[in-house]
């Protein structure tokens, strides 16, 4: 069997990252992208055509070969018909009858086996000692994650953080989740999101993603996503999608990739690029910022409302993401759960009602988790909710909460976390900075010129008259001389023209960061800065430095200039004041008095309380009097100015006040189980205290000679070299920066996190799962309770269910892989000796005496192989009756919990149900086709010791 790469209808294809869909047939092909149909899986991929990760599969004269009936057939000659293949194959069929038939390759059935042990064997194509035992450690690591809860989530370059990982695990499990993700500003929205689209991709529950985005945050999101979780999104923009039409007008541009940022306003500009995205379809869309989506009763939605709700009744997962839930108005809030679930949220007067409701459960729920003792009133309107006997005792009251959570009317939908109910955060402290006004300084201009005069200079000239550059150098050398600080400026040109004169002038170690620099230089220069001795002392960014990274190994935040809108102001501030953050943040803040700088940072200070506090009322309260705003900074009207920093304060106060009265602390715990979430946490570190990642991935570069550098820092350079013996891995020309532990990898953003979930990581265990490597070996066993020259025949089995992935069919298989290990009379030592206890006895055997055991026992090998597999298909029945049983119960349980919770809480979508009993049932029909594959043979030969 070879591969070939030439595209035609009717062909039959294999995924190189999915090989579990079986074997595809091509059905539609363009000069941009290709559609394959997995029949075995019933799955349809569109791949971009010049880069797409498919193996052509032809067979040779001599293979053996499937139909769709399951008959197997031997190909004796092959003819071409215009790129499609016609075997010329015969068969023996049950009564004896030779058979032959001319089978065209759409008709071979959709399984195929790219590894026949036993032949390589026999031909002594044998394999290193080392690569079988690689084979054998890939297939068992690759067996136990498939079981493991914590797919989708070891692979994320993020702290092990329980409200995060507590809102993936719970969010990400589910089939088409839909829900609103509400944390405050700081806990980290985006990587919940990117969290629970890492699992649903791994798992397979969604395949084809869409983000919505303001224009300002596209490329944030998708450095985030490469950064954080190896996810390669493609940024869609007019100039992409134009070129994309320009070369095939009649193609839909959202075809041509799986995983797409586009910017609302985009679709918003361009109605035909909406329809087709709309016409492309996905499984999952996110889209951020969504208290721009503003509704009401009686006006309808905004046109981003609108536009969103288009996409939402058509793709079947919903992330939906803001830091301000009800900031906007109840019904803003009530429309944002109806994009969400229209059914359940289609009249606005019964969710007010319903949410007092859940003001009176919240409250009992808040007296339950108090440990104040409950009176009889107490007891009973528990009672009353629970619909049977409580009584006050420490674990009916868990069970109680827990009652009442599952109840809770947006608990499924709708998951907020507080800085006041998570904590951990040491605070920030505002230091101005005032400096005297130059007899120069522009105070009439426009008000671009007076915030930002220095961009009017790009020659740097600026500098030899701005006072805060004096002030810079002179803290720096003084008050921050000890210390690691983030500069954050407008433009690339000032953050420059500083960085030179620090480094130059000043001699101060810096590093800068700005959207002039490739994603390599940006990655280098945080490092640099990260390094704690001989690191950079300050690093300085342009505005996209408070785009998707974080610093929280600082704690002094230099804003040198001061942005137009509070929410980029948060986003600054925000690069040090996160969960991780161990020292309060000090903000430094140097402005020209009496200029549009100093009145812009008291209307911060003064008016929205920005730097003290997240203000969730700023960008409300900023758009509300923005013309009023606008006329005090150009001038200096002093008494207008105080009159309005005196109501904007008051007004803040007492929206502040409303939000706080309003917090739903029983919603709060339901965004974060406690001991759920620590349970997830505990179990992921134990996962990591005994990953044998490292460890493989080591022996396996050595042996197929990657090379690999260790750092005394714990990082490891991998780079390919010209002698390398596997092709096709995930690894970069120039090679990489790769880190074992989470730790390293969240302290050097230039280090890769290598796990079972890492691009390159997948590669060499997708490599193992298709290719002969370490299928075949020939060793020798040192023992002296066998007789010299006596051989052990060992076989691993696989059992295979094909079935789309979202299934995880192998999950309720007892067993995936099944060793049978047989002495040379036909002895079953399989349960007696355990391949752990005869490894450390087993030695090499160089390949001319293995050539020569091959040719001397060949009769036997084959008779104790055939043996092996008839023990096999007789333990298959038990199995695949227990696999059944299992899976019928994992599925059954899911779908009895929310039968029984769609009694008491609307929120539950009976299509959720309905999908999940067809899923059982698919998987269920899977299990019964349930086949054995040998994935590799080692025949040991007794020796003395």
């Amino acid at each position: 069997m070879r591969k070939l790469q030439q595209f035609a209808i009717g062909q039959r294809w294999l995924s190189d990252t999915e090989s579990e869909l079986g074997l595809g047939v091509l059905i539609d092909v363009d000069e941009r992208s290709v559609s394959i149909l997995f029949p075995k899986s019933d799955e349809t991929r569109v791949y971009a055509r010049n880069n797409a990760p498919l193996s052509r599969i032809i067979f040779n004269v001599g293979d053996s070969i499937q139909d769709q009936e399951g008959l197997d057939w031997i190909v004796e000659a092959i003819n071409e018909n215009h790129g499609v293949l016609r075997y010329h194959a015969r068969r023996i069929d049950e009564n004896g009858q030779d058979v032959v038939k001319d089978l065209n390759e759409t008709r071979l059935g959709a399984h195929i086996q790219l590894s026949k042990p036993l032949e390589r064997l026999l031909a002594s194509q044998i394999d290193y000692k080392e690569w079988y035992d690689l084979r054998i450690q890939a297939l068992l690591m690759q067996a136990q994650m498939s079981r493991s809860p914590l797919r989708g989530l070891l692979g994320a370059r993020v702290g092990l953080i329980p409200h995060q990982l507590y809102i993936a695990n719970e969010v990400g499990t589910r089939l088409a989740p839909r829900v609103l993700l509400a944390d405050e500003v700081g806990l980290g929205k985006t990587i919940e999101a990117g969290l629970i689209i890492h699992q649903q991709l791994k798992t397979g529950r969604s395949e084809r993603v869409l983000i919505l985005v303001p224009d300002s945050l596209q490329y944030q999101w998708m450095i985030e996503m490469r950064r954080r979780f190896n996810l390669q999104f493609s940024l869609f923009d007019l100039t992409r999608t134009a070129a994309i039409r320009e070369h095939d007008p009649y193609l839909n541009p959202f075809l041509t990739e799986q995983r797409i940022i586009a910017s609302i306003d985009l679709m918003l500009d361009h109605p035909d690029l909406h329809e087709q995205a709309i016409e492309a379809g996905f499984d999952l869309l996110v889209v951020d910022e969504a208290h721009h989506l503003m509704w009401s009763e009686q006006e309808g939605g905004n046109d981003r409302y609108a536009l969103v709700e288009d996409f939402a009744n058509k793709t079947a997962g919903v992330l939906l993401l803001t830091a301000t839930p009800e900031q906007l108005g109840v019904e803003s809030h009530f429309a944002r759960l109806r994009l969400l679930d229209p059914q359940r949220f289609d009249d606005l007067d019964r969710f007010l009602e319903e949410e007092e409701q859940y003001q009176q459960t919240a409250k009992i729920a808040e007296i339950l988790m108090s440990d104040e003792p409950l009176d009889s009133q107490q007891i009973q309107a528990i009672e009353a909710l629970l619909e049977h006997d409580f009584t006050d005792e420490p674990e009916q009251r868990y069970r109680a909460i827990h009652e009442l959570l599952d109840r809770h009317g947006t608990g499924r939908i709708l998951f907020r976390n507080t800085r006041e109910a998570i904590q951990g955060f040491p605070g920030r402290d505002c230091q101005p900075v005032a400096l005297p006004k130059p007899e120069d300084w522009n105070t009439t201009g426009k008000l671009r010129e007076q915030m930002w005069p220095e961009e009017q200079q790009l020659d740097g000239t600026w500098m030899e008259t701005d006072p805060r550059v004096t002030w810079l150098l002179e803290a720096l050398r003084t008050d921050l001389k000890h210390k690691k600080v983030l500069l954050i400026a407008r433009s690339g040109p000032v953050v420059e023209a500083l960085e030179n004169a620090l480094r130059l002038h000043a001699g101060i170690r810096t590093a800068m960061f700005h959207e002039g620099m490739s994603l390599l230089e940006r990655d280098q220069a945080a490092a640099y800065f990260a390094e704690e001795s001989y690191g950079a002392q300050i690093l300085l960014c342009s505005e996209i430095g408070s785009e998707g990274r974080n610093f929280q190994f600082a704690s002094d935040l230099v804003l040198f200039d001061l942005p137009a809108n509070p929410d980029v102001l948060e986003q600054r501030i925000g690069r040090l004041d996160r969960i991780g953050q161990q020292n309060r943040i000090q903000i430094h803040v140097p402005y020209i008095e009496g200029s549009a700088q100093e009145r812009m940072f008291r209307w911060y200070n003064e008016a929205l309380n920005i730097f003290s506090n997240i203000s969730p009322t700023a960008q409300t309260l900023q758009e509300n009097f923005i013309v009023e705003l606008k006329d005090c900074l150009l001038s200096d009207l002093s008494e207008k100015f105080e009159a309005l920093l005196e109501e904007v304060n008051q007004q803040r106060q007492l929206l502040e006040q409303e939000l706080q009265e309003g917090r739903d602390r029983l919603l709060e715990y339901n965004s974060c189980r406690p001991k759920v979430a620590q349970r997830i946490v505990n179990a992921l570190e134990d996962y990591e205290d005994n990953s044998l990642v490292p460890d493989f991935i080591r022996r396996f570069m050595s042996s197929t000679n990657i090379d690999f550098d260790e750092q005394s820092n714990g990082t490891v350079i991998i780079r390919p070299t010209d002698q390398m013996q596997v092709q096709g891995l995930q690894l970069d020309e120039d090679g990489m920066t790769a880190t074992f532990y989470r730790d390293q990898a969240q302290a050097r953003e230039d280090a890769q996190f290598l796990t079972l979930e890492h691009p390159f990581v997948e590669s060499v265990m997708e490599f193992i799962n298709t290719q002969s490597f370490g299928s075949a070996n020939v060793a020798l066993l040192k023992s002296n309770a066998i007789k010299p020259g006596t051989i052990l025949v060992e076989i691993w089995f696989k059992l295979n269910a094909i079935a789309p992935k979202l299934l995880n069919v192998p999950a309720s298989l007892p067993k995936q892989l099944i060793r049978v290990l047989l002495s040379e009379n036909g002895q079953d030592l399989s349960e007696k000796v355990a391949s752990h206890v005869l490894q450390p006895y087993i030695q090499h055997l160089d390949n001319n005496n293995a050539r020569q055991v091959i040719k001397a026992r060949r009769e036997i090998i084959e008779e104790r192989y055939q043996q092996a597999l008839d023990l096999v298909k007789t333990q298959l029945p038990q199995i695949v009756q227990d696999a059944q049983q299992h899976y019928q119960n994992r599925w059954q349980h899911e779908i009895d919990r929310l039968n029984f919770l769609k009694q008491h809480n609307s929120g539950i979508r009976q299509d959720e149900i309905d999908r999940l009993e067809k899923l059982k049932q698919e998987g269920l029909a899977a299990l019964q086709q349930v086949n054995i594959s040998p994935e590799a043979v080692r025949v040991m030969v007794s020796v003395k010791p």
